[in-house]
């Protein structure tokens, strides 16, 4: 039986790199009360572990929370590893030949830097530089002097942490080099060695591509068509993979598309899955600047990704005739999430057909009183032309 854990801390546990390590309470919070979700996607009837809880183990089947250690565990599948997960899941009893060993996790942290990312970026110039003009990979700056002058070069940059991601770790100047963006540079620096930057670009649409690693291979799974909130993730598409290459086609050729796809593959074949072994995702985005062009290596996301569940469940759940969105709902007033939830669902009646979800409101997580953060479909029939 496989033991599965929601980590979304995981990104902030990598950056700090401590077993010890605690997550923020609100980090912690969207953990406990949006973990439920996974049962929608897991290939058993696991078990989830919550850390932070008192009774840390509960069933998917029974939805029933326990203190023991279930007997029958075999694997552990977290959201991403880190060595705050893996320190939490020893203490809690699970047995080390089922953890990673130091040694790996020291190499996931390596390969999570964003230093893979601009090493990709510039592999795909060589690739395929010729025939699709691409952006410059982002550059490595290791002093507050260096970005003053990128800012000078470039004058709209983003800044990002080396370790973070689902837009977090997000610095930006537009011409202006403030003492303010001079410190939180500088606490970057110090706290992680260095920072990355690169030209804001002007985003039309974000969009992934989601891979498996698994026995020194790597398998494309599907595309992830995702939208953002205030440069953090606010939720995915659930359509099929065609019909996202049909949409991104109004700026790029689905050939184009498939070519980075099979580029970028070759990179993580290479780089990536002999030493990491699990779901990854690319982050690119279609952006204007003379015309239509693509950022094919935004970020590469070494865990589980809000896009390769969103894969899943459109494959495992959906009608064929059903389209939708799957969301990431905040409502930090008392009561508000509830009342949204019952609006929602007296709104749009949730329909199964022929046993699979077909239109509707469903929370994919349970929502009482005091709940902050929701997972839910909204689903519709397609239109067929």
């Amino acid at each position: 039986m496989t033991l599965y854990v929601f980590n979304p801390e995981h990104d902030y546990a990598l950056a700090n790199n401590d077993p010890h390590f605690v997550a923020p309470a609100s980090a912690i919070r969207f953990a406990d009360e949006c973990a439920p979700f996974l049962r929608h996607i897991t290939e058993d009837e696991g078990i989830l572990f919550l850390p932070y809880q008192e009774k840390p183990f509960l069933t998917f089947q029974t939805m029933e929370a326990s203190r023991e250690l279930p007997a029958a565990i075999d694997r552990v599948c977290p959201w991403g590893w880190d060595p705050s997960i893996a320190l939490q899941l020893r203490e809690a009893g699970i047995a080390e030949h089922l953890l990673p060993t130091h040694e790996t996790l020291e190499t996931i942290r390596t390969l999570a830097h964003r230093q893979t990312a601009a090493r990709a970026m510039r592999f795909l110039h060589q690739q395929l530089g010729n025939g699709l003009p691409l952006p410059s990979p982002a550059k490595l700056l290791a002093s507050t002097e260096e970005a003053e002058r990128f800012v000078q070069q470039w004058r709209d940059v983003i800044f990002k942490s080396p370790y973070s991601g689902n837009g977090r770790g997000h610095l930006y100047a537009h011409g202006l080099f403030s003492p303010t963006l001079q410190r939180q540079i500088s606490g970057v620096i110090r706290r992680q060695g260095a920072i990355m930057a690169e030209p804001l670009l002007d985003v039309v649409q974000d969009f992934a591509m989601e891979f498996r690693c698994q026995d020194r291979k790597v398998r494309f799974c599907g595309y992830s068509l995702f939208n953002t909130l205030h440069y953090g993730y606010a939720g995915n598409m659930l359509w099929t993979d065609e019909a996202i290459e049909q949409h991104l086609s109004q700026w790029i050729s689905i050939e184009k598309l498939r070519m980075i796809r099979d580029t970028v593959l070759r990179f993580l074949e290479d780089e990536i899955a002999p030493s990491y072994q699990g779901y990854l995702g690319v982050d690119m985005f279609i952006y204007q600047d003379n015309g239509f062009k693509i950022n094919p290596m935004v970020e590469i996301n070494l865990r589980m990704t809000m896009g390769m569940a969103s894969h899943i469940l459109h494959k495992r759940h959906l009608h064929p005739d059903a389209i939708g969105t799957f969301k990431l709902e905040y409502r930090p007033k008392p009561g508000d999430l509830l009342l949204r939830a019952d609006q929602l669902g007296r709104q749009h009646p949730f329909i199964r057909k022929e046993g699979r979800w077909y239109s509707g409101f469903l929370s994919l997580t349970p929502i009482t009183e005091m709940t902050q953060y929701a997972f839910f479909v909204l689903l519709q029939p397609k239109v067929h032309s």
